[in-house]
């Protein structure tokens, strides 16, 4: 297939793109920096344009003169300065994106939303997902405590508008924390520092302070683009899936796994707040139902650790 992939030059977006390049998918990614990988250039049937999301008329001008069979929607326009500043440049050209894809024929749209689209729970769970065990499932309906959650929620909502208008199919990715080394030499690996902030402690054999149960359902990046390409090779339409691994890990587990791989004498200590030994956690059980996929952090971050210790 012709596949129309944005984000594509970071980090999730870099391991979609890889994986749909295995299965001889051909790749045009749109990126508001053309060489921020250079290997891209390298590879045959990937091209890299510099078309930004906010680049309207260039969007357009693309999906009138090229046919593509799909549309991965990684890129996040993320700006939180106040919930109009995140729905304009994050809704709204998400929205823009996908009307005008509908309109030049493209038959299937996948957008990357977040679990964010459901972060209350962490603060304040509804009485829905406490009744479920403390699972969220994505039959929960949407609950956001930040404008990052409100706006991927509201594209959400906006995308089954979409479809019903069109017909166009539009199915959805939820990532949660994503990690992993840069799946090309130049390209990157996830923003988010805590990782690499421990690595860093450890091999300076700092002490580090964590809090007692803090942890999440870290998925690495080659598996959850393997969901990207499975939602791509479906039939399916209006179905939403966690983008995460099936056990809960903690920041402990991360930071003794750094500890032990480099025999650092860094001692940990744990800070009590009172967060509680059952963690909340999201139901996976929709890929592993529909693809077949469960799916483990480990080996992946002691993996990930070597390569940020090496650094």
């Amino acid at each position: 297939m012709n596949i129309l992939l944005t984000g594509g030059t970071g980090f999730i977006g870099s391991y979609v793109a890889m994986q749909l390049l295995s299965e001889n998918h051909t790749v045009t990614i749109l990126a508001r920096n053309a060489n921020k990988v250079p290997a891209f250039h390298t590879i045959p049937n990937v091209q890299v344009l510099e078309i930004g999301m906010t680049d309207y008329e260039k969007i357009t001008q693309l999906l009138q003169n090229q046919s593509f069979d799909a549309c991965i929607h990684v890129a996040l326009n993320y700006n939180d300065k106040s919930a109009y500043d995140m729905l304009m440049s994050d809704t709204a050209a998400s929205i823009y994106l996908a009307s005008e894809c509908a309109k030049y024929g493209v038959s299937h749209f996948i957008y990357t939303s977040s679990t964010a689209a459901n972060d209350s729970v962490y603060g304040n769970p509804s009485p829905e997902i406490l009744a479920g065990g403390c699972h969220v499932t994505t039959r929960c309906k949407h609950d956001p405590h930040s404008y990052y959650g409100a706006t991927k929620a509201a594209t959400e909502n906006f995308l089954w508008g979409i479809t019903g208008a069109t017909g166009m199919r539009v199915n959805v990715v939820r990532p949660g924390y994503t990690f992993g080394n840069p799946v090309l030499n130049g390209a990157y690996t996830q923003p988010d520092r805590r990782f690499h902030d421990i690595a860093k402690n450890i091999k300076q054999g700092k002490d580090i302070e964590l809090v007692k149960n803090d942890g999440t359902q870290f998925i690495w990046a080659g598996d959850l683009a393997k969901i990207y390409t499975a939602v791509l090779n479906s039939s399916f339409n209006k179905h939403t899936y966690f983008g995460l691994s099936n056990c809960f890990t903690s920041w402990l587990d991360v930071a003794l796994t750094a500890k032990q791989l480099c025999n650092s004498q860094s001692y940990i200590t744990i800070k009590d707040l009172g967060w509680s030994d059952k963690p909340i956690m999201f139901d996976v059980s929709d890929i592993e139902r529909d693809f077949g996929y469960s799916f483990s952090p480990y080996p992946h971050i002691a993996q990930h650790m070597e390569y940020l210790l090496s650094l």
